[in-house]
């Protein structure tokens, strides 16, 4: 298990605890749980569902990729052969510049000071080419429960607008995903996460990130996150004031 203190709308003191077998009564007040093994109503809580899709490591490397499907596989030996290689990032703030360069060109939200906060359970690996990081993965370790779980990735090329350069950094991505499943293997890691699945969605492009988590085969669990009721009223009056 996990546990981040945080504060919500900068005010409430929160705790975030992840992957915890069920939320306590007591903490309804104060503790937002992520990823909880239980799926029933809490008293307390506003219940949601979560799903993801989690890779076996216990499996050899050899059961892992014959998971994959054939496409997937061709992109790991032709990002290999291209000269893709693979590497730990321990600077962290390295992440935060990648990452947010990547979000801007994404419309997507900075990474802020709330991510330094999780930067004791924090693993980031990077996929480089031509002496250039192209992807980063940020994971969640609880070793612990043995588990890694995907928290957030970015990829970035200098020349994102050229088709090759795309099919280069996608092929890297792939890469990446599964040295890194080799490497928390090695390391004793029993679950790899991939961090979250959009069950049930129409919306096309969530249902590419689908897709692309599918073609590492997989299981596909249910798991919850559980709200606090004081944080999400405190939120309610939050977006009548923005």
């Amino acid at each position: 298990m996990i546990q981040i203190k945080a504060n919500a709308l900068g005010v409430m003191p929160l705790s975030i605890i992840w992957f915890a077998n069920k939320p306590m009564k007591l903490n309804c007040l104060n503790s937002f749980y992520k990823q909880s093994t239980c799926c029933e109503d809490i008293s307390g809580y506003q219940r949601k569902s979560f799903y993801t899709k989690i890779i076996d490591l216990t499996a050899s490397e050899e059961s892992i990729a014959g998971k994959f499907d054939q496409s997937t596989i061709y992109k790991i030996r032709r990002s290999a052969r291209e000269g893709v290689t693979t590497d730990i990032e321990s600077d962290i703030n390295q992440f935060v510049i990648f990452y947010n360069l990547f979000a801007n060109t994404k419309q997507l939200s900075s990474l802020g000071q709330n991510f330094y906060k999780y930067q004791s359970v924090i693993f980031i690996t990077k996929a480089v080419y031509n002496q250039q990081d192209i992807v980063m993965h940020a994971y969640l370790t609880d070793k612990d429960l043995k588990r890694v779980r995907l928290f957030h990735s970015a990829s970035l090329f200098r020349e994102m607008n050229n088709a090759e350069s795309k099919a280069i950094v996608g092929r890297a991505n792939r890469l990446l995903h599964f040295k890194d499943m080799c490497l928390f293997k090695k390391e004793g890691y029993e679950i790899y996460d991939l961090g979250g699945y959009a069950e049930g969605t129409s919306d096309e492009a969530l249902l590419g990130i689908n897709r692309f988590k599918d073609s590492f085969g997989g299981k596909l669990i249910q798991e919850s996150d559980y709200l606090p009721l004081p944080a999400k009223i405190l939120s309610a009056l939050g977006k009548l004031f923005k």
